[in-house]
């Protein structure tokens, strides 16, 4: 948990996938939203009950069964609107009346907090990061020493490739990268880390990047993922 003066980040491991759901909480207001609400909630509806937090928002990175399996439930005991990036909605094909599009680059006001998505495409085509100060809540578009599948239905390497290149050039080095899943030896790592030890930031060439991606990475590592020296 990352507890800072005007805001928290708390991360909840959840499951057989190894899930993490995060609350983004201001912590003048108490205003929270929860990112990609799925499988068992029952800590996290303890945690904003113990806390007096308020529910205010469900901001989704992307629209997988697993990411997205609580939305029915948490709908039935707060009444908040969904964020969902509008490739996102189109791909999805849910038509939820509390949709809330973005479009990336968008703003998202929290209390006084200011969420800014990232449209981040490559594993779905409205794959979205969610950028919070040095902190950069990342879905299944990058996990720790690795990246998201591209082989599934809406996926694209060429899209990754040049996802991964915006958020290596654009944000800063000791960004924190908050992964969609615990798929690695640690559960958080900074950028930095990320452009040393992340296979997937090693690539310069496009075809060079879809081959690792489509073909080799699969049959040569499995998580947890450690870090890979650049070769």
């Amino acid at each position: 948990m990352q507890d800072l003066k005007s805001y928290t980040i708390k991360t909840f491991e959840v499951g057989p996938m190894l899930n993490f759901i995060y609350l983004i909480i201001d912590n003048k207001t108490k205003y929270t939203a929860i990112i990609d609400p799925a499988w068992d909630l029952s800590e996290i509806y303890k945690y904003i009950e113990n806390n007096n937090l308020i529910l205010q928002k469900i901001l989704l990175t992307h629209s997988h069964h697993d990411h997205v399996n609580a939305i029915d439930e948490i709908l039935k005991i707060y009444d908040v609107p969904v964020h969902i990036n509008d490739k996102e909605k189109s791909f999805w094909g849910e038509n939820y009346d509390n949709f809330l599009i973005n479009h990336g680059g968008d703003t998202i006001k929290l209390g006084d907090l200011d969420i800014k998505s990232i449209h981040s495409p490559g594993h779905t085509p409205g794959s979205t990061c969610y950028h919070l100060d040095k902190n950069l809540i990342a879905g299944d578009t990058l996990f720790v020493f690795g990246c998201g599948r591209c082989d599934l239905h809406g996926g694209s390497p060429e899209e990754m490739f040049k996802t991964l290149g915006h958020i290596k050039s654009s944000l800063d080095k000791n960004t924190v990268i908050l992964p969609g899943h615990n798929y690695s030896i640690k559960k958080e790592s900074t950028l930095n880390e990320e452009i040393k030890g992340n296979p997937f930031f090693h690539f310069t060439q496009l075809e060079n990047f879809i081959e690792y991606r489509m073909k080799v990475h699969d049959n040569i590592r499995s998580s947890p993922y450690s870090p890979v020296e650049k070769n």
